[in-house]
């Protein structure tokens, strides 16, 4: 079976080197990080007797806390080969069609410090749209500058919220739940259902809506660096509903909740991204993964912590290389 229409090439965006963050810049501003060594991730993954090589192993200590400061700096030069020079002629960023090989998790890179100032959380449609937009806006500062100096492209998302029982523009929507936020690549955009304000909501501050947003942002990462067409095509060689297929799905939504634990992880501690914020996060993210009785796509409750939990401990893209992992730790 072949895989979603939305795997095939789309018209890239020229991308300038210098070009302002599209979108609403915070006050604060866009912190870039002094160059340093990025070795924490090495030392962490050794304190935890995990085997050498990216990702999560399957080993986690409750001593690990967010990376913040120690996660590595945003690389300077482009990963993917692309020189970024402005003005009439300069190459445009391209995506590439890579996983385990991905130039983006060929080293260690970090994502660009920010102090994310958010508005209460309110569980009705105008309140939850002005929190939604404005953690884009945080999201959309810490991963423009990863990409761009990466020679990878960067667009923002677009954020749709859905009335009760209307329909999305995305026929082919990456897989979960019905009743949760989701992410469709037909037209890069966020899709937050009303039933999704509810469970969300109901006693929660801003952690739990950052976690699923930062997860929803991570498939768009995907999506904009070229990965969502690789996945597509190794998904469609693979059989699209085989046992194997099913792990390509899971290998690809536990990346997402990695990278969303990279940017909780990284700014902790800025902003409103507070101690108790990114403890609220956790513990909405223990409840993520596949549920009894439907297709193992989004990988277990164990594996989904483990990897949020370990993009948050080390803030790096190297360590978000779940297309390397063995079979045991996407489960």
């Amino acid at each position: 079976m072949s895989g979603p229409w939305w795997s095939r090439p789309r018209r890239l965006i020229a991308l300038a080197a210098g070009a302002a963050v599209i979108g609403t810049v915070l006050a604060a501003g866009v912190s870039r990080p002094a160059h340093r060594t990025a070795e924490p991730p090495t030392e962490m993954r050794a304190a935890r007797g995990a085997p050498a090589g990216p990702g999560f192993a399957g080993v986690l200590s409750e001593a690990g806390r967010p990376a913040g400061d120690d996660a590595p700096p945003v690389a300077e030069l482009p990963l993917a080969g692309v020189p970024l020079r402005a003005g009439p002629g300069a190459p445009e960023a391209r995506p590439v069609f890579a996983l385990a090989d991905h130039p983006l998790l060929a080293r260690h890179a970090g994502l660009a410090r920010i102090s994310c100032e958010l508005p209460p959380w309110h569980d009705e449609p105008r309140g939850a749209e002005a929190f939604l937009r404005a953690a884009l806006d945080c999201l959309d500062d810490s991963w423009s500058v990863t990409l761009r100096n990466a020679g990878l492209p960067f667009r923002p998302p677009r954020l749709e919220l859905r009335a009760e029982g209307a329909r999305s523009a995305c026929p082919d929507r990456l897989p979960g739940p019905g009743d949760r936020p989701f992410y469709c690549p037909a037209d890069e955009s966020i899709v937050v259902p009303a039933e999704a304000l509810r469970p969300l909501g109901a006693g929660s501050r801003r952690g739990a809506q950052l976690a699923a947003l930062g997860h929803e942002y991570g498939h768009h990462v995907q999506q904009l660096v070229g990965m969502l067409r690789a996945y597509s095509d190794a998904r469609s060689t693979a059989g699209w509903s085989s046992e194997r297929g099913q792990e390509q799905s899971r290998r690809l939504d536990l990346q997402a909740w990695c990278f969303a634990g990279m940017f909780l992880g990284t700014n902790h501690g800025r902003g409103d991204i507070d101690g108790r914020t990114w403890e609220e996060a956790a513990s909405a993210v223990r409840s993520g993964g596949d549920r009894p009785g439907e297709p193992r796509l989004l990988g277990s409750p164990e594996s989904v912590w483990g990897w949020w939990r370990w993009g948050s401990d080390t803030g790096d893209t190297w360590e978000c290389n779940s297309w390397y992992a063995a079979a045991a730790h996407v489960g």
